[in-house]
């Protein structure tokens, strides 16, 4: 016979299998935002529906499809499968450093005989999304050597995973005229990430 608790891990299992999370990485999330589970603003934000209705789907599927994921509002009382949540950088800035410095690392070392580098300056905004860890979605600025030190803003994907973290995706940030022009993928300097069904959760 099966007891709750098996029927609790069984639960579980089946959403790892099917949606690459589970309950425990969206607290890892709201945990970035100094949201801890003994205080009343996570019960509060714990207790929530999933699925959104018409309208907040609406806009949540236009904030992604316009930033790629980058730059997405919270949807407060909303709990959904691979949704993108606002992180807090002030609450663990050194942690969002450590991605972005990931992420422009694997950028010099892929155009090292380009004589292309950056130099890392300042994060300024950073998603989360469970996916068999948590994705990040971070904007940031830093330095282009290559071109005389301009200061330039980029956007990096993350992939924070079980056994490793890596740079899935890079390029500069589009400026807001070409965000709607269906021409964001010629920005990209690698893309590896899902920008489909697993970005959005509806």
């Amino acid at each position: 016979m099966e007891t709750d608790d098996d029927m609790g891990t069984d639960d579980e299992m089946g959403l790892v299998e099917l949606f690459g999370y589970d309950k425990l990485e969206r607290e890892l999330i709201l945990r970035q935002n100094n949201f801890s589970s003994s205080s009343s603003l996570y019960d509060a934000i714990n207790d929530d529906r999933d699925e959104m209705t018409p309208e907040e789907a609406y806009s949540y599927s236009e904030q992604v499809l316009k930033s790629d994921g980058f730059d997405v509002s919270d949807i407060p009382g909303v709990n959904c499968f691979h949704q993108i949540l606002p992180c807090n950088i002030d609450y663990n800035y050194d942690k969002y450093k450590r991605y972005s410095q990931l992420a422009i690392d694997e950028y010099n070392r892929r155009f090292k005989d380009a004589n292309a580098e950056l130099e890392f300056v300042k994060v300024l905004k950073a998603m989360g999304q469970a996916s068999r860890g948590i994705r990040y979605y971070l904007t940031f600025v830093a330095k282009d050597l290559g071109d005389g030190g301009e200061i330039k803003t980029y956007q990096a994907v993350v992939l924070d995973g079980i056994d490793s973290e890596t740079a899935d995706s890079f390029r500069l940030k589009p400026p807001e005229d070409e965000r709607d022009s269906g021409s964001r993928g010629r920005q990209w300097f690698w893309q590896n990430h899902l920008c489909n069904g697993e970005t959005c959760c509806i």
